[in-house]
């Protein structure tokens, strides 16, 4: 896959722009690190820098980055993901139009070949809830997001394009309580996401279920992991996509 220059460069503007903006540069220069999927060792390999370096920074015991370092820290990131096929890139890019606050999204990613409902369920430790004759529907991607900052920091118009934006990708809610709310926001918009995860729940409410199969929502739900741990697990399965498509 490959994306715009424009897209690529409107990414460059708003990593390096949240990090200059930022009250603790170093905690949003790791947060962004992270979400590429970029160790400390191998951007410090990239940059010809000791990890020390990039630890330093994100520990905030050196002073503040200038331009110039900020600038070399976010085109790292940004030919890293070109060299494993912009998976990152293309996933901002299909969103970089909602501007979605840094609080609400968590991770995002597209694949670089489609993969099954029930594979991707699978990989991540989900369980299909509804409807279950959907396993076989393709997915081009995931986007996670914080359900709790969710409601609070994203306009209905938000909500909109972010559905919009994730048709024929899952949709991953971590840490949601009861999945009420959020799902009525579904209901109510024209598009849908490919796969909504609801993580954290234990037992789905029995009215959203309804709700969801009423919508034909593909939806399962992961318990036990962490956000950490079920991040941890997509970056993991998207590697495997990438990796067995080399």
């Amino acid at each position: 896959m490959t994306v715009s220059v424009d897209v690529r460069e409107r990414l460059a503007r708003r990593v390096a722009g949240e990090i200059v903006l930022a009250e603790d540069p170093g905690r949003t220069m790791r947060r962004w690190r992270e979400l590429f999927h970029v160790s400390q060792i191998t951007l410090a390999e990239y940059l010809e820098v000791s990890p020390s370096v990039i630890s330093d920074y994100e520990a905030n015991r050196r002073k503040s980055p200038g331009t110039k370092t900020i600038k070399r820290f976010v085109e790292a990131l940004l030919d890293i993901d070109g060299r494993r096929g912009e998976p990152v890139i293309s996933a901002f890019g299909r969103l970089m139009d909602i501007e979605i606050p840094s609080s609400v999204l968590l991770d995002a990613r597209e694949f670089i070949s489609p993969v099954s409902v029930e594979s991707f369920c699978s990989a991540i430790g989900a369980e299909l809830v509804v409807p279950r004759d959907l396993v076989e529907k393709e997915l081009l991607g995931y986007v996670v997001v914080e359900s709790r900052t969710m409601l609070k920091d994203l306009s209905s118009e938000g909500f909109s394009k972010l559905y919009r934006a994730t048709a024929g990708r899952s949709l991953v809610l971590a840490n949601v309580t009861t999945g009420r709310s959020l799902t009525v926001t579904i209901k109510e918009n024209e598009h849908k996401p490919g796969l909504l995860v609801l993580h954290g729940v234990s037992k789905p409410d029995p009215a959203i279920l309804d709700l969801i199969e009423n919508e034909k929502l593909p939806t399962a739900v992961v318990r036990g992991a962490s956000a950490e741990e079920l991040i941890k697990l997509l970056r993991q399965f998207s590697q495997q996509i990438t990796n067995s498509s080399l």
